[in-house]
């Protein structure tokens, strides 16, 4: 199964955009998603937008590097917001060379997220860029049905549908709901492994998914099932955050390996 792999923000989440950059390379990954806008209210992020000095080290490191930013994280999407509002995320994605951008659902009303989803989605195309639903169990947007429900309202807009196995598994689903994707609706697959027992409370459901994931492979989550329903040639990307001391390079080369690992163990089986 030929599915390139790409080195989440998130796992690494205290370097810079062109640390990251050289960290993914050093570790084997050939792509990186960046996150340039905050997850949640206040959360500092680097300054990437425009032409800042950040941007231009950024694009530096990706040159020398022969690396590719394939996403950009994140829009918080809510029954009011405005696509142009994001529109400075997208002109620095398209700089960067990204061609997908992370959307979360942050509202309840299906009709109107999916109507705010599709002016994303033609504002997007502008600068080559597809957005990208992702569900997670503590937003609007909490699951796979809910998720798709949206997408189908503004299927028009061409859309696409990012899964995270955490997020899979913490909603109720697990990799037989995958298998029945299309695969022209999917965006990208995001892998990590977490213990096989759910969280009893959201709290530890969210510390888990924010800060302690767990290398693939070396948790409970059925990630071989996973993989398996995932079409040819989908990009990976490995978004865990571990809670341990190593340094940022010493967890994305064990974060590359315990990928690497399971995805040629599916394609062996």
């Amino acid at each position: 199964m030929a599915h390139p792999l790409c080195l989440a923000h998130l796992s690494v989440l205290q370097l810079s955009p062109p640390q990251v950059v050289e960290t993914a390379a050093a570790a084997g990954f050939g792509l990186v998603g960046l996150r340039l806008a905050a997850a949640m209210p206040g959360q500092a992020v680097f300054p990437m937008l425009g032409r800042s000095p950040l941007m231009r080290e950024t694009l530096a490191r990706l040159d020398a590097l022969g690396a590719a930013v394939h996403d950009v994280e994140l829009v918080g999407l809510r029954e009011d917001s405005v696509a142009a509002d994001h529109e400075a995320l997208f002109e620095a994605a398209a700089r960067l060379g990204a061609r997908h951008v992370l959307v979360a659902g942050d509202g309840h009303d299906e009709a109107r997220l999916a109507e705010r989803f599709a002016e994303l989605a033609v504002l997007g195309r502008r600068y080559g860029l597809r957005m990208g639903l992702e569900f997670m169990p503590w937003r609007g947007v909490r699951d796979l049905a809910s998720a798709q429900r949206v997408l189908a309202l503004a299927a028009e807009a061409g859309g696409g549908l990012i899964v995270d196995a955490i997020h899979l598994d913490r909603s109720g689903d697990g990799a037989g709901a995958l298998a029945a994707i299309p695969a022209a609706q999917w965006s990208y697959f995001q892998i990590c492994d977490a213990p096989a027992q759910r969280p009893s409370d959201e709290a530890e459901l969210l510390r888990q998914a924010r800060e302690a994931r767990l290398v693939p492979g070396e948790g409970g989550l059925d990630l071989r099932g996973m993989l398996r329903a995932l079409p040819e040639g989908l990009v990976v990307s490995v978004e865990a955050p571990l809670a341990d001391a190593r340094s940022p390079l010493d967890k994305a080369r064990a974060l590359h390996r315990g990928a690497r690992a399971l995805l040629e163990a599916v394609g062996r089986s």
